[in-house]
């Protein structure tokens, strides 16, 4: 804000960084989760060890989760005063 980006810029800058690490725990997870699953396959019940649903529906919680994380802290840095921002630092 203090160098001229408005305030939607500063919204969608912080918001593609929180949703670039959300991709990031995702795409590191799923192998893990897979992995895990068919380790522990004999106690799921009711669901197999590659079901698409359940991995689907894992992904939107996490990056709904993530996107609501990174609303707080972006609409906070899009109301900062810009004189307030270059005193401070």
């Amino acid at each position: 804000m203090a160098l001229g980006a408005n305030r939607n810029s500063v919204v969608s800058l912080i918001l593609r960084e929180v949703l670039a690490l959300a991709v990031w725990a995702i795409a590191l997870s799923i192998p893990v989760a897979i992995l895990s699953a068919r380790a522990i396959r004999s106690q799921l019940f009711g669901v197999s060890a590659a079901d698409p649903v359940v991995y689907a529906l894992a992904i939107m919680v996490i990056a709904v989760v993530a996107g609501a994380a990174g609303i707080i802290p972006s609409r906070r840095a899009a109301t900062v005063d810009p004189a307030r921002a270059l005193r401070t630092d």
